[in-house]
């Protein structure tokens, strides 16, 4: 439910570019607006949610964590030598 009422003042090119996103999401300017608030504010779940994929996307070469850790322990301890 929508309960505090904002005014922020836009240049005439920010609010032509909100009214186009607008039509072509067939939504209002306001909601716009409040998606890309709620973009902004959640950065942290979206920058956890970028690692997480780029985790995935590396193709380590074992899918299981144990063993995996276990070679990333043995090559640390070996390259310290």
């Amino acid at each position: 439910m929508l309960s505090e009422r904002t005014q922020v003042l836009l240049t005439p090119g920010q609010r032509q570019a909100l009214e186009r996103m607008a039509e072509a999401e067939q939504t209002s300017v306001g909601a716009v607006i409040r998606a890309a608030i709620d973009a902004y504010l959640v950065p942290e779940r979206r920058d956890r949610r970028a690692a997480l994929e780029q985790l995935f996307a590396v193709g380590a070469p074992s899918p299981d964590w144990a063993v995996m850790k276990k070679e990333i322990e043995s090559g640390a301890i070996g390259s310290a030598s």
